[in-house]
């Protein structure tokens, strides 16, 4: 017979603080997250997250290359490119906070080969929050499908002079001409390279040794291999080779590891003493302009914007031949998570975000009228199980358990579970679709192991078993 949960009705999870919870949650992360990289084939994911500047969590998942087999690992680095963008704009308002130039510069101030173009007129600030009109690439950019070099300074010159897209300040139109201009902009302002620039004032100071605008030969070795895109579900992925962005690295050059960027991120928290004045800050991440395409989203003047629950993040993805990334900062509890794949098509940016509400789910537990049957173990319910239909978790969220998809918006599929007894959990009852509200029934060996779980009359078995049952092959 079901023996009804116990009533309380004002009980409140015990709730630890968002370092603990990550650093607890971890090996779910992982192991939530290797699902997915599996099923979408993706060759490898780097990950890592901070609180308060301190690692919570840091794990690669995959290969470093598919050829060779190589495992990832959590030093390997990778292009993060349009991050580079980030590191720009930080470099552009500490020249500002010194007085060495000013947000309403124009461009031809700085770049007297601009003189007589539209470009010679645009504002420092234009070009910082994608305002500028100027085109994005140049008329010919199949650089970056590796044709040919990326542009060196003349040819950038050169492709910048051309007529604008949009008059300035009509448009957000993302632009990377625009961004490199901003970079040759910071050497003329510091007398400065901009890979010296970024070194003495950026990862200099926060020492951090796997960051920068330009990977140096030597270290090519230790590049995780950028992979091709599929066009269709069986094709092999290609190998990419690496490529240097030459006058472009103030757009698209840096490299890094999740762990470096993540360390850089919290910087930009608000209440730092490193890199930049918290006014400046608030400038930086300030919604200058809104887009709706493909979802409605924001621009600040270096910084995506972005609304995760009730979250407003920045940070910014990274498209490169080969890898495709995405990081966020919350810069109010400086939570910083970044996600690094190594193929064209890596859903980096889907991962992130749903990272974040992952560790909200853990975060924010609801009121629960229900307390558990007292002495339970909830990691005796954990684990993922497997039908003909597809797999789910029971986890332990945080010191509650839940069970829920490991694909997609964790939010969307997560059941709030109480315990009966050693062998029955009860879900939240809820209206929906589904076997809402019917218990979960364990079958466990004489040691204690779960055998098999039913729930709404359908039967899953650990994946591992479930596996063997069908005759499928053990997961590496």
């Amino acid at each position: 017979m079901l023996l009804a949960p116990a009533l309380c009705p004002r009980h409140y999870p015990v709730l630890m603080p968002l370092f603990d919870t990550v650093r607890d949650l971890a090996p779910y992360l992982q192991s939530w997250l290797e699902y997915q990289r599996d099923l979408a084939r993706v060759p490898g994911v780097q990950v890592a997250v901070r609180v308060n500047g301190e690692l919570a969590a840091s794990f690669a998942l995959g290969v470093a290359n598919e050829a060779t087999g190589q495992p990832l690992t959590p030093q390997h680095l990778f292009r993060i490119a349009s991050h580079s963008k980030t590191f720009t704009a930080t470099a552009i308002f500490q020249l500002a906070e010194t007085g060495a130039l000013r947000l309403d510069d124009l461009a031809g101030r700085w770049l007297p080969e601009l003189a007589g173009s539209p470009a010679a007129g645009l504002t420092v600030r234009a070009l910082l929050g994608h305002q500028s009109g100027i085109n994005r690439d140049g008329a010919d950019s199949d650089y970056w499908q590796q044709l040919y070099d990326f542009p060196d300074r003349d040819a950038l010159i050169a492709r910048c002079r051309a007529d604008a897209v949009f008059p300035p300040d009509q448009f957000f139109k993302y632009s990377n001409m625009g961004y490199s201009l901003l970079g040759l902009i910071i050497e003329a302002a510091s007398s400065q390279t901009y890979e010296d620039y970024v070194a003495a004032h950026i990862t200099g100071p926060l020492t951090l040794t796997n960051l920068g605008p330009e990977l140096p030969q030597e270290r090519e070795p230790e590049l995780a291999a950028g992979h091709s895109g599929r066009l269709a579900g069986n094709d092999p992925r290609r190998v990419l080779p690496s490529s240097d962005t030459r006058a472009m690295a103030a757009a698209t050059g840096f490299y890094g590891t999740a762990e470096d960027v993540t360390a850089y991120l919290s910087a930009h928290a608000l209440g730092r003493a490193d890199l930049l004045t918290d006014a400046s800050r608030r400038l930086m991440q300030r919604k200058e302009s809104e887009i709706h395409r493909p979802v409605k989203r924001w621009y600040g003047l270096g910084f995506i914007i972005e609304e995760i629950g009730d979250r407003l993040v920045v940070g910014h993805s990274g498209g490169f031949p080969g890898h495709i990334t995405q990081s966020w900062l919350d810069p109010e509890s400086d939570l910083a998570v970044s996600v690094l794949t190594n193929c064209l098509g890596g859903p980096a940016t889907e991962w992130a975000m749903n990272l974040i509400k992952l560790i909200d789910l853990a975060m924010n537990a609801p009121e629960k009228k229900t307390t558990d049957a007292p002495g339970s173990n909830l990691d005796s319910y954990t684990g993922r199980f497997a039908t003909d239909w597809g797999v789910f978790d029971l986890v332990n969220l945080g010191g509650r358990l839940v069970s829920l998809a490991p694909l997609g918006n964790p939010a969307l599929s997560v059941t709030e579970l109480t315990v009966v007894d050693a062998d029955t959990l009860i879900p939240k009852p809820e209206a929906g679709f589904g076997s809402v509200g019917e218990p979960f029934q364990f079958q466990r060996t004489a040691a204690g192991d779960i055998e098999w779980v039913r729930q709404g009359g359908g039967q899953a078995w650990p994946i591992a078993a479930y596996r063997q049952r069908v005759g499928l092959d053990p997961l590496a």
